[in-house]
């Protein structure tokens, strides 16, 4: 672990929530203190913890190999480039074809603005759009067909999307 490998833990306060994910800076016979990472691999400060109250450790699986990438990549993702237009079916059409001319990935609201879809444009008709999935590993996911009707809104280059496109590329090198 100090040998700057990213881990996860829980203790007893996560015991059934998340982990705490990041590199161990200092062991004493008693506490840990991590310098935490978030979900797009970006430094969240400093956390101490009793070792007592840690419930399992994670070391080297395929989440941590990912955060690990995003981490030595993180200068590349950008929180101020977002862009994102809500409205209702036919009026995204046009902001779609347009992440296809680009070969952006995007996400697309669908309904009740909870549920979204993030990936390539394999194509769209005048009723909907085939999505490439990515999922948050930046391997590919499949393909969905989505109707105009229930898309809500359209986003690209946010820091979710980003974190997928540096880790698609990674495991599709060009």
């Amino acid at each position: 672990m100090l040998q700057h490998k990213l881990i996860a833990f829980r203790t007893e306060k996560e015991r059934w929530g998340e982990s705490i994910i990041g590199y161990v800076v200092e062991l004493t016979e008693n506490n840990i203190t991590v310098n935490e990472i978030d979900e797009i691999g970006s430094f969240n400060g400093f956390s101490t913890f009793k070792l007592d109250d840690i419930v399992d450790i994670v070391m080297d699986d395929k989440t941590l190999r990912c955060l690990t990438s995003l981490n030595t990549n993180n200068k590349q993702i950008s929180t101020n480039t977002t862009s994102t237009i809500w409205g209702i079916g036919d009026e995204m059409k046009n902001h779609i074809l347009l992440m296809k001319q680009r070969n952006e990935l995007f996400t697309l609201f669908i309904e009740d603005d909870e549920t979204s879809v993030i990936g390539f444009v394999n194509d769209i008709d005048d009723k909907s759009v085939l999505v490439d999935m990515v999922d948050n590993y930046g391997e590919e996911n499949g393909k969905i067909l989505i109707p105009f009707e229930i898309i809500t809104g359209i986003r690209w280059k946010s820091a979710e999307d980003q974190a997928r496109l540096i880790l698609y590329n990674h495991n599709n090198p060009a």
